[in-house]
């Protein structure tokens, strides 16, 4: 702590940042190897003072950066540039100026360290923002703007290397960044290697802080310690980055990278729906099937999805057109989707739509989504009492372990059997929670079983139902049909409690809130034992 306070002291100063600039003239290149697509809609609102930042709206004019914005996701987005890839798919020049008239503000008012907006994660995402649209925001070899890209992208690779390289000085570990920040930091430094002239020393550093950040973020099974989809999707997409830069700079890539790439694809496959897009776990939002299906463009290869992952905490389910991903996982300490309390939770697709979901996640701290999404209330899952199943939500408790997270798979003739527990409320109630799932090989006949052992308290079972599907009681109260686009259907029975039709809200773009319906049962467990058993049976199966 006390060496931190002094290094940051040591960053403010004038000494530090002439000494970032000392060297000569510096030239930077393009870089095409964002494997995201731009959104030109975002970038057509941004001509008109409107962006999206953390998944809000906000109207911030053409002077961006003299906002106050007490979002640190938000303030992450901006400083981190990444919204130059929705001004460039626009192709206009307007969009073009658009964008320079915004860097040179920030060279004028933020080419300096500050704690956050040059964080490793913000920095090197800025760079390789730049590294990518370089071309986009001036062509001119000899522009003035982009001589002053070029010395503070050599400015700021300085600085990331002497991040990185701290801890080692020192003679302690490199310090662990949180989310994806410690692959976006590599990442922009082999890019960095290549793209600004004479930073080829970068390239070391790079490699050394991205193989760090996989071992120790990465699972055996491939999974991301985030435990989030989203994150890990998009940490593939920085690889697929990592790979084209070394192919320009002429250098092969290291066995760490092809099998980071191999087992990364095959976890995040798994997570998969039959939309094409990522199942909501751990903080994590559905990602569009466009930048799904951009990012696997890039990745290439066909390795196929790994259908249990122990150590992430996630089982896939498929039979037929059907899918289900299931969270067999409590959150690990300290990171942010410890603040999603879904244990045991599921979400399922039938064909190319979406029928039970969780609601989502928001990445605005400063939004009331942020923390009401994080609850057990927002999942498909059982909850006691009205309370969170994992006391971890609270940051730097234990995680997976403290709530005795299990799990058990059985295939047979193409069915699967999950079976699965947690004692996150053994603590508080006595109760522990067993949850199994059954898929048949046709896809057609998905089942479930809860369990309450032990304790006592008040128990509501939710399925929360995706927007676009129809839902109604029928006649006798003990059953509802569920309408897929296109009219097919599913029935939904259970026995142990009586269903009920509800409101609920559905957030897989955090950016566009839609409300939709839920599926709840509730009743009271005494003691002993109490088992609810349920079926999703597909219509005319």
């Amino acid at each position: 702590m006390i060496f931190q306070f002094a290094r940051d002291a040591y960053y403010r100063t004038n000494i530090y940042n002439r000494m970032l600039r000392r060297h000569g003239p510096a030239q930077i290149y393009g870089l095409a190897t964002d494997p995201i697509p731009g959104d030109p809609a975002r970038g057509a609102g941004m001509l008109d003072g409107a962006m999206v930042l953390a998944a809000r709206r906000r109207m911030l004019g053409d002077h961006i950066f003299e906002n106050d914005l007490r979002s640190t996701a938000a303030l992450t987005d901006l400083y981190g540039f990444s919204w130059l890839r929705d001004l460039s798919a626009l192709s206009a020049p307007a969009a073009s100026a658009w964008a320079a008239a915004r860097i040179g503000d920030w060279l004028r008012h933020g080419d300096r360290w500050d704690a956050l907006t040059w964080s490793p994660g913000v920095t090197g995402a800025r760079l390789l923002a730049w590294f990518n649209y370089i071309d986009f925001v001036t062509t001119a070899g000899d522009s003035p703007l982009r001589a002053d890209m070029a010395a503070s992208a050599a400015a700021q690779l300085r600085h990331l290397a002497n991040t990185v390289r701290a801890g080692k000085r020192q003679g302690r570990r490199p310090t662990r960044m949180p989310g994806d920040d410690g692959v976006t930091a590599g990442t922009a430094l082999i890019a960095g290697s290549v793209a600004v002239s004479d930073m080829a020393p970068c390239l070391a550093a790079g490699l050394k802080c991205l193989e760090d950040a996989l071992s120790h973020d990465l699972f055996s099974d491939g999974g991301h310690r985030s435990r989030s989809p989203e994150t890990a999707l998009r940490i593939l997409a920085r690889l697929t980055e990592v790979r084209l830069a070394l192919q320009v700079a002429r250098q092969p890539p290291p066995e760490f990278l092809a099998d980071a790439m191999a087992r990364l694809t095959s976890a995040v496959k798994a997570t998969f729906l039959g939309d094409g897009t990522t199942a909501q776990f751990g903080g994590g939002t559905a990602v569009p099937s466009p930048v799904v299906s951009a990012i696997l463009g890039a990745v290439g290869g066909r390795r196929g999805a790994t259908p249990s992952l122990p150590d992430w905490g996630f089982e896939r389910l498929h039979g037929g057109g059907t899918t289900v991903v299931a969270d067999t996982g409590g959150p690990l300490a300290g990171l942010s989707g410890g603040n999603h309390a879904g244990a045991l939770s599921f979400e399922m697709s039938a064909g190319r739509h979406r029928l039970v979901v969780n609601c989502g996640a928001h990445p605005d701290e400063t939004t009331e989504w942020a923390d009401v999404l994080g609850a057990t209330a927002a999942h498909s899952t059982l909850s006691v009492n009205d309370t969170d199943a994992l006391p971890s939500r609270v940051r730097g408790k234990a995680g997976r372990e403290a709530v005795g997270m299990a799990v058990r798979r059985n295939e047979r003739e193409g069915s699967t059997l999950v079976q699965m527990g947690h004692e996150g409320y053994r603590r508080s109630f006595g109760i522990i929670h067993n949850r199994d799932l059954y898929l048949s090989s046709a896809g057609d006949d998905f089942r479930g079983k809860d369990t309450l052992v032990g304790g006592a308290g008040a128990f509501t079972l939710r399925f929360h139902l995706h927007p676009d599907v129809g839902v109604s009681a029928l006649s006798g109260g003990d059953a509802v049909l569920l309408k897929l686009p296109g009219g097919k259907g599913w029935r939904f029975r259970c026995d142990g409690a009586r269903p009920a039709i509800e409101d609920s809200v559905y957030l897989g773009d955090p950016a566009a809130p839609r409300r939709t319906r839920q599926i709840v049962l509730r009743g009271d467990h005494r003691s002993g034992e109490t088992v609810v058993r349920w079926s999703f049976l597909r219509e005319g199966a």
